[in-house]
């Protein structure tokens, strides 16, 4: 599956750290919210609770001044950090939190002596491992690897496949997810619905890509698939595309192909739509759980509906009562985004020199306006040519407005990197921020919101070349 190796280097100091983590006998693992977070949870947890640990767990939306303080009611256990942490050391150190462990990708803000990731060995948390590939790295070291499908749908959720499949080492971990039987990749369209969605409702929900003519429209979709010979339903029931026959796929996907040629659509685009798609082959046939990215918007689906715990639940086993209420999870999820869509499409943005933006206040929650920026930067909804930053209003603090940043692989090329211009621009005034050169986050005082949008359009354009 993967010629890759970790580094001796980097071996090394995931031993010495796992050592060093399992020496206590009563923890408490703290992560992000999202589809990674949940997942680098899930995998701590479950090495924990095989070396016998006893173990507490939640997830938040970030670490900033106000969450900072639930962690203060665990001060007996040991505390674990994944998929955030370390970028908030000095945070942590100011409310008097300290002798913890970090598990994370994301770019460094300081050297601390429990932490490990993988920048400090070469390796890009950005897209060559996740938060759940560093928790899985840890939970290997010490011989457990039942956690690798749940790994690579972390990676997945990072949207570390953007690419067309997974890269570096990720693919150490997608090797023991397919060696365990746990996982089966092949190379087919990509489009989400694969294994959950009737076909008309595949491609006319698609948004990555748009294809217009289609997307929108299930009357149009039912007409282009029948013009192909491929019949939409079997004994009654409306086929999905992976009850497809090999010769009806190949059919579909040149067909949709050539439509998206015929509409020059730019050649990214269309690469995009195909690649590895990643199939957990123990769950059941034309479930959400058995595609890796649907698996993934299950988990994103709880923790932006504020219930991550049953994302947690659903990938250390359960399939029976807390499955069922994470799919209701899932249709809300799904009901919400397309509510912000289509306050956006109405709406829309404010350019700037170097960036768009869009404040929906309380409009649309905060915990998934990222999720509705990011769905229509790559509708196009929103033009791709610039970063694009969203706003909502901080439940938790209304002196406070939640900022969402997305951007795209040839904006990064470009010199871009999202991560580092929102920890610097919020911190020069009063602010928090940080994350990955692609996506990111921040928090910032609301009076200062115009001020804010200045810096960092000044400072986009000093990176961009």
């Amino acid at each position: 599956m993967s010629n890759e190796t970790l580094s001796p280097e980097f071996e090394k100091a995931l031993r010495e750290f796992s050592s060093e983590l399992s020496e206590n006998d009563d923890y408490f693992v703290l992560s992000h919210h999202d589809a990674d977070g949940i997942t680098s949870c899930s995998v701590t947890v479950d090495l924990l609770r095989s070396l016998g640990k006893n173990v507490d767990y939640a997830c938040m939306k970030q670490i900033d001044s106000v969450t900072v303080e639930k962690i203060r009611e665990y001060d007996g256990s040991t505390l674990v950090l994944t998929d955030f942490g370390s970028g908030h050391h000095s945070l942590l150190a100011e409310h008097g939190v300290k002798d913890y462990f970090v598990i994370d990708h994301h770019p460094p803000e300081m050297e601390y002596s429990r932490q490990i990731n993988p920048h400090y060995f070469g390796y890009d948390g950005g897209g060559e491992v996740s938060g759940a590939g560093m928790a899985y790295f840890v939970a290997k070291s010490l011989g457990r690897t039942a956690m690798a499908a749940v790994a690579v749908v972390g990676a997945v959720g990072d949207m570390q496949d953007s690419n067309g499949a997974l890269e570096s080492i990720n693919r150490l971990i997608l090797g023991d997810a397919v060696d365990a039987g746990l996982m089966g990749v092949e190379n087919d369209i990509r489009m989400f619905g694969r294994q959950s969605r009737s076909l008309t409702q595949m491609i006319a929900y698609s948004s990555d890509p748009v294809i217009p003519g289609l997307t929108g429209n299930q009357q149009a979709c039912a007409q282009f698939i029948e013009s192909l010979g491929i019949p939409l339903r079997d004994n009654g029931d409306y086929r999905s595309y992976v009850e497809l026959s090999q010769a009806e796929r190949e059919k579909l996907t040149s067909a949709l192909y050539m439509k998206l040629v015929d509409l020059n659509t730019p050649d990214f685009i269309i690469h995009g739509m195909f690649g590895e798609v990643y199939t957990l082959v123990r769950e059941e046939f034309k479930s959400e759980l058995r595609d890796s990215k649907e698996f993934a918007t299950v988990l994103n689906a709880c923790g932006r509906q504020e219930q991550p715990d049953l994302g947690v639940k659903v990938c250390l086993g359960d399939r029976g009562s807390q499955w069922k209420k994470a799919q209701g999870m899932l249709e809300r999820h799904r009901k919400l985004l397309r509510e912000g869509i289509e306050w956006l499409s109405e709406n829309g943005t404010e350019d700037m020199s170097n960036l768009r933006y869009f404040d929906a206040g309380g409009v649309i929650k905060e915990s998934i306006i990222g999720v509705v920026a990011g769905m229509a930067y790559g509708a196009r909804i929103i033009p791709p040519g610039k970063p694009i930053l969203a706003f909502a209003e901080d439940r938790d603090d209304p002196g406070f407005l939640k900022v969402s940043a997305r951007a795209n692989w040839g904006l990064v090329r470009r010199g871009l990197h999202l991560g580092n211009a929102m920890r610097e621009c919020s911190r020069k005034l009063g602010g928090e921020g940080g994350g990955h050169d692609i996506a990111a986050g921040a928090r910032v005082p609301r009076e200062k919101l115009k001020e804010f949008l200045n810096i960092v359009d000044t400072l986009f354009g000093e990176q961009v070349k």
